[in-house]
């Protein structure tokens, strides 16, 4: 008849026996799968919890899957909370990175954003958030992490505050710079003046050319207005010619020429005192009444080294009287040196009543010359600032050009100036002035 009925339920019931094993096989690998799933779900729970960091795995709509301890403090959702169908976006502070949050789910691309959250127990945070995407299974995960940068942001803050402040200093020290800028501008504009009136007061080649065959003058000042002067004056047939080197330069030295211009019209013009040496000793005495020197030991010692010469045209003698400085004849071929008295006009009395200051005499013949200085020349510092030229190479210059013309004279004092001064600064006013009879 066949094969029995009872072969064929044996066949079925082996094969069903085999398939329910397999069946059984394959549970018992997925529950050990899933347990390792678990057992992994939880390890991560547990590194994502002992983390700093803020860790959150929502979908994509946002929604809370998983939260971290540190999440949860930060957003002061409690413990025991179940987070089923909270959106994370939700929570102040957060919703301003939605956008952020959407554009890079609906990308399935990292982002990164910042954003300050104010928890519900009064909490404030700077978090760094950054978006990362997970496609399992048609399931789309995004793993939020923040990562608090509060310190990092009270830095910047504080940076920001000390540039608006060094922003704000400097803005005031630019406005204090304007206005140095202008009162050095108006100082200078001053001072500018200032010498344009000390220049109207010097004499002209012109006003003594008729009692010299010739002169020269090199004068060059070490600031805008100098404390070096020269004055020329005239009575009858007799020209007087002085140089002067004032205590200090610039305007300080500058008052003081102004001072000692005035004196010396007083002197000359006015009183006719005619005597060189009595003229400085008068120029002495009227200082320091000016100056409020005569009865202090402790009184400011301003004055002026000067140097007057008297020549009578009608006689044609040279009288000359010396206040601390030297003067060279040049005459019969020889350049003569006439010696200085030791008292300066003003200033130190070295424990006299009253300064004496020679007298010299000379004849004086057709091309004879007499030079006058202040001992800024011969008192400049080298290129090196390490020596001065002194008198005698000084003398050695003058000496060199007695026989020149006059333009020629003053052309050689000032190449052997600028040669031995070379890039340095110039340190005193200079006055060297050549007079031909």
């Amino acid at each position: 008849m066949g094969v029995s009925f009872y072969a064929i339920f044996f066949f079925v019931n082996r094969a069903n026996k085999k398939y329910l094993n397999k069946l059984l096989k394959r549970y018992r690998k997925l529950g050990k799968e899933n347990s390792k799933l678990v057992n992994n779900y939880k390890l991560m729970s547990l590194v994502a919890d002992t983390t700093d960091n803020l860790v959150a795995i929502t979908n994509n709509k946002g929604s809370i899957i998983y939260i971290n301890r540190a999440f949860r403090e930060a957003l002061a959702i409690p413990l025991n909370q179940s987070t089923d169908g909270i959106q994370l976006f939700d929570y102040e502070g957060l919703d301003k990175i939605l956008d952020i949050f959407e554009d890079s789910v609906e990308r399935i691309q990292n982002a990164k954003s910042e954003v300050f959250l104010t928890n519900r127990r009064g909490f404030r945070y700077w978090l760094q958030v950054s978006f990362s995407h997970s496609v399992l299974n048609d399931n789309h995960y995004v793993v939020v992490m923040a990562t608090n940068i509060n310190d990092l942001k009270y830095a910047e803050e504080e940076i920001s505050q000390q540039r608006e402040e060094l922003m704000v200093q400097g803005e005031q020290l630019e406005a204090m710079n304007t206005e140095l800028e202008n009162i050095n501008q108006l100082t200078t504009d001053s001072i500018t003046y200032a010498q344009r009136i000390q220049s109207a007061l010097l004499p002209r080649k012109d006003d003594y050319s008729q009692f010299l065959r010739d002169t020269f003058l090199f004068f060059r000042h070490r600031d805008i207005v100098s404390g070096d002067f020269y004055w020329y004056g005239e009575v009858d047939d007799k020209a007087f010619f002085v140089e002067s080197d004032c205590t200090g330069h610039g305007v300080p030295g500058a008052l003081m020429a102004t001072i000692g211009n005035t004196l010396l019209n007083e002197i000359i013009i006015s009183e006719r005192i005619f005597n060189p040496a009595i003229i400085l000793k008068e120029l002495d005495r009227k200082i320091r009444i000016v100056l409020r020197q005569e009865n202090s030991i402790t009184a400011q010692q301003d004055g002026m080294d000067m140097s007057i010469a008297l020549y009578d045209l009608e006689t044609r003698e040279l009288s000359v009287s010396l206040a601390n400085q030297f003067a060279f004849l040049y005459t019969n071929n020889e350049l003569i040196e006439i010696p200085a008295s030791l008292h300066s006009i003003g200033g130190d009395m070295f424990g006299e009543s009253a300064p004496i200051f020679d007298l010299h005499r000379f004849s004086i013949a057709d091309g004879d010359l007499l030079y006058f200085f202040s001992d800024g020349y011969r008192d400049q510092y080298n290129e090196d600032e390490t020596e001065k030229m002194m008198q005698p190479r000084f003398k050695s210059i003058i000496s060199q050009i007695c026989k020149l013309e006059m333009d020629k004279q003053r052309d050689f004092i000032e190449e052997q100036f600028d040669s031995w001064r070379g890039g340095t600064r110039q340190y005193d006013d200079v006055i060297v002035w050549g007079l031909k009879f």
